[in-house]
């Protein structure tokens, strides 16, 4: 498709991209590589680390759930591998000269998997339980400066911005299009049956043991990026949910699991098994990093600080993810486009046990009763670092980060639950400060993050937010640039978070997997993967 004239006053990513390097390649190694000619047929039997909390797209943001999500729904638009939006379920668009108006033409014929219509007011309806307030959608703060979207007709969606928000087009590829039908009919409980218009239909849900999809027999793959252009290869897609990583890599050596997400321990073995290949990402659009709640001490700047000189970056890598990551200072990934080591080297925090104790000590924590440890307000302090459960990588990185924090006289413990059990108690303050991890291509991982009220509802400060007004705003991309570093610095000059990672990812298939690899935002194309039959 050619891109209307007016998107250029819009498409940030896309100058960006140009501008800045582009986004992190996906590590499309090509050991699942199609041979021969497709067939049909057979089960794809995957693993999950942990169960999703749900699959509606307005109301979760776990990271699993997204994974799975993936083939259930589709999107407005796709971003292919030069970072440019390509046309998917809106197959054409113009952007006002303002930049605050954007018109979708949506294309017609394409039907939901209950066999309703997929039309303008579907899409409608979808981004207006998104800006709900009475939804408290998690993914709210995605979708920017929208106001309002219109239809004027079944084939037409306006969305009106109150002022150009250059991430929308990278956004929406996070936003599935579901159901109003459904959504309806299933109310609270549609996030456990939901229907979108993918290539992968829900067919079960089996608390704690596994979910499956079927093929939806009448899908039709609108992306360019996508070989396969009717319905998916394989008959069904099988989730097992696996919450031990040693169980994981045992059931897919004994060919129980088809593809395996490879835990960091497993890499080098697997890697040297007949019949196995492995995908690797390493500039990827994740990073890991400690993050705090807003209330005492958590809020306090030089309790932060303290937090982020007592991360012992390189030994976290070395014991934790066994070399599978990259240092990373920077409050957003390694692979974004507003990377810049040097900045955060300048403005960041390197391993430091002295200037975290006296962090502490300015922060007003003292040991007052010869105990080596802290005190606060007086009293016995002791600290709670949260993780959620399912990965053992994080569970050994808090384990470090407990041994360093105790170094400097600051009690800690270790919490580890379920994402969807975690994120409420976040959002409440109640956890003080987690070990998180966040992918992101686009540089409004910033604003995702941190523009009042937070993603966890636990950050206020009206001097970032103007900061990442800016960025969001700023159409040149030169200049979008240096705005996203100037937000970084405030970030990092204030600790609001304490960066330490991005792990890459490795994926191990096995041979009679053909054609499994991901796009350029690191999704998976299952719809693409067929099984070669034995």
């Amino acid at each position: 498709m050619r891109l209307p004239r007016a998107i250029r006053t819009f498409v940030i990513l896309a100058l960006t991209i140009a501008a800045c390097g582009g986004l992190a390649p996906a590590a499309l190694l090509t050991p699942a590589a199609a041979q021969g000619e497709p067939v049909k047929g057979g089960v794809l039997h995957l693993a999950l680390g942990e169960e999703p909390d749900q699959l509606d797209p307005a109301r979760t943001i776990s990271l699993t759930s997204s994974q799975v999500m993936e083939g259930i729904y589709d999107r407005l638009v796709y971003i292919d591998a030069k970072g440019l939006p390509q046309p998917s379920i809106a197959e054409s668009w113009t952007v006002s000269p303002d930049g605050k108006t954007i018109t979708f033409k949506i294309r017609q014929g394409v039907k939901f998997q209950d066999g309703t219509t997929l039309d303008a007011a579907a899409v409608k309806f979808n981004y207006d339980r998104i800006l709900d307030p009475k939804m408290a959608a998690p993914y709210k703060t995605f979708v920017g400066t929208l106001t309002s979207v219109d239809t004027p007709d079944a084939s037409t969606a306006v969305f009106h911005f109150s002022a150009p928000y250059a991430p929308f087009f990278t956004n929406s590829t996070i936003i599935g299009i579901a159901s109003p039908t459904a959504v309806q009919k299933y109310g609270d409980n549609f996030g456990h049956h939901p229907v979108g218009s993918g290539p992968f239909m829900f067919k079960e849900w089996q608390p704690g043991t596994k979910i499956v999809f079927d093929r939806f027999p009448d899908y039709v793959d609108h992306r360019a990026d996508d070989t396969n252009k009717g319905p998916a290869y394989v008959d069904s897609l099988e989730y097992n949910i696996i919450g031990e990583a040693g169980t994981r890599t045992a059931a897919f050596e004994s060919n129980e699991l088809d593809i395996l997400n490879v835990d960091f321990q497993d890499v080098a073995r697997i890697s040297q098994e007949p019949g196995v290949s492995i995908v690797s990402l390493k500039t990827p659009n994740d990073f890991n990093y400690v993050e705090f709640s807003n209330r005492p001490p958590f809020n306090n700047t030089d309790f932060r600080k303290a937090i982020a000189y007592a991360i012992d970056r390189d030994t976290i890598i070395k014991l934790s993810y066994l070399g599978n990551a990259t240092a990373d200072q920077c409050p957003l990934p390694v692979g974004n486009a507003a990377y810049d080591a040097q900045l955060c080297a300048e403005h960041g925090y390197t391993f430091d046990l002295d200037k975290a104790k006296q962090s502490l000590a300015a922060a007003g924590l003292k040991d007052t009763n010869g105990d080596g440890f802290v005190d606060f307000d007086g009293k016995p302090l002791t600290v709670t670092l949260w993780n959620y459960s399912g990965f053992p990588e994080r569970q050994k990185a808090s384990e470090v980060m407990q041994a360093d924090f105790n170094k400097i006289g600051l009690k800690t413990d270790i919490q580890s639950v379920d994402f969807g059990a975690m994120q409420p108690k976040m959002e409440s303050g109640e956890t003080g400060m987690d070990y998180m991890r966040w992918p992101l291509v686009d540089q409004s991982i910033l604003s995702s993050l941190f523009k009042s009220p937070g993603w966890t509802k636990q950050t206020s400060d009206p001097a970032l937010d103007k900061l990442l007004e800016t960025a969001d705003t700023t159409v040149d991309p030169a200049k979008r640039l240096e705005a996203s570093h100037a937000a970084m610095a405030y970030v990092l000059d204030h600790a609001i978070i304490a960066p330490i990672a991005s792990d890459w990812i490795n994926t191990a298939v096995h041979q009679n997997v053909k054609n499994y690899h991901w796009d350029a935002l690191n999704n998976e194309r299952l719809n693409d993967v067929w099984l070669e039959q034995s």
